[in-house]
């Protein structure tokens, strides 16, 4: 089959976070909150099994799985750090799995809201014909 059996598949990951008007106990300036999803917030349910957000060491549970959309983490912290965020489709064949380090950064204070968005497009090449029929 030729680049015509390809299959592109686009996601936006992207998270928000502003400082608060007072740190928590814990010392923790800002809330944040990092997502997955399709593009203009299009279902992505049909062909995403699940996505897993690998948070920084010192949260509790830093492994968070999300099964259903929104496929999303809320948090407090201090720190920006580098997210990896695995995406799982519902694929028998490989990409079973995507992986993406994700830059979760925080603004300091007196500086606007974090409201950042970024693109992702793969392409599946020869696809088997269940998965693209999810589309």
């Amino acid at each position: 089959m030729a680049s015509s059996g390809a299959v592109q598949v686009k996601l936006e990951l992207g998270h928000r976070a502003q400082v608060r008007k007072k740190p928590t106990a814990e010392g923790f300036t800002h809330d944040w909150m990092v997502f997955v999803r399709g593009p203009e917030h299009t279902n992505i349910q049909h062909f995403v099994e699940k996505v897993v957000f690998h948070l920084h060491e010192s949260f509790p549970r830093p492994k968070r799985v999300c099964k259903d959309p929104p496929y999303k983490v809320e948090e407090s912290g201090y720190a920006g750090f580098i997210l990896p965020i695995e995406v799982y489709f519902r694929n028998k064949e490989e990409p079973k799995k995507v992986r993406f380090d994700y830059d979760l950064f925080l603004h300091l204070e007196g500086h606007p809201p974090v409201n950042h968005l970024r693109c992702e497009k793969l392409t599946f090449n020869n696809p088997t014909e269940e998965f693209r029929k999810k589309w």
